[in-house]
């Protein structure tokens, strides 16, 4: 083989290669996951620690009245109450995003931001 004829072959190889990676990559499915039923956001850091909040989709979708009203995960020994109104649920439904606070307890509270995720 000729010096020229393997350049040849190489550059022939590489772009083949290339060309094949590049298929690959853009045969997946176009369809994007469906979204999940339930979202987990974290806190903000306060003391050296988060809490986090689980919100059902269908709380976003539907929500009651009087809201949600649930504690928060266990973290330093404690929990909190977080609290979001209907009209907070219903922001996030929109697309907004809800900036908002859990109780205070142990002398401190938390900051969370809820945004639609569906």
């Amino acid at each position: 083989m000729t010096r020229k004829e393997f350049l040849v072959t190489g550059l022939l190889g590489s772009f083949g290669a290339l060309a094949a990676f590049t298929q690959s990559r853009c045969s997946g499915s176009t369809t994007p996951p469906p979204p999940t039923t339930q979202k987990t956001f974290t806190s903000t850091s306060v003391n050296g620690h988060t809490h986090t909040i689980t919100i059902q989709k269908s709380e976003v979708e539907s929500p009651g009245a009087g809201g949600i009203s649930r504690q928060t995960s266990s973290s330093s020994g404690h929990t909190h109450t977080f609290t979001m109104s209907q009209a907070q649920l219903q922001t996030c439904m929109g697309g907004g995003s809800v900036m908002l606070n859990d109780a205070v307890t142990d002398l401190h509270q938390h900051s969370y931001t809820i945004t639609k995720w569906f």
